[in-house]
């Protein structure tokens, strides 16, 4: 199991190095204003996190099928959750609460702090405290599911 997440974070963070040098420098000229080595850790945990995800729906469903369903109900709440589209201003009070079981909602805030608004680390606790927190949960069920069905 853990190769598996090994690889897909490093072809995640590579791809997000280049997107960020590509896209974001070269063709919209964005200024960062952090550390790049900070956006870099915090994306991993992102990574980490949302493989969690995975890993527990993987244990769940009993076929391909089942997991992609499984995983558009999940991906869609958190996009919701995360405060991409809609502001947590303007969401009513118990979707702002919710907003806690979106990993995503964390990478968002630690993100924009790091890359433009140039938080340092100390800023930015509660966000990666967030993702630990869930990774932790997600990945520890899924690890507690896997051995059970094959240990």
């Amino acid at each position: 199991m853990f190769p598996k997440v090994l690889a897909m974070t490093l072809v995640i963070v590579l791809l997000t190095a280049l997107s960020l040098g590509l896209v974001l420098r070269g063709v919209f000229d964005v200024p960062f204003k952090g550390s790049l080595a900070t956006f870099f850790a915090v994306t991993t945990l992102y990574v980490f996190t949302t493989s969690g995800l995975g890993l527990l729906v993987a244990t769940v469903a009993r076929n391909m099928a089942q997991a992609g369903m499984l995983i558009i109900l999940l991906i869609a709440p958190m996009i919701f959750l995360s405060g991409a589209w809609t502001p947590p201003e303007a969401m009513p009070g118990f979707m702002r609460e919710l907003m806690a079981i979106s990993p995503l909602h964390y990478f968002i805030d630690a993100s924009y702090g790091i890359l433009l608004k140039g938080a340092d680390l100390r800023l930015i606790v509660p966000q990666i405290v967030g993702m630990t927190v869930l990774g932790t949960i997600t990945f520890g069920l899924a690890l507690w599911r896997f051995r059970r069905q094959f240990g």
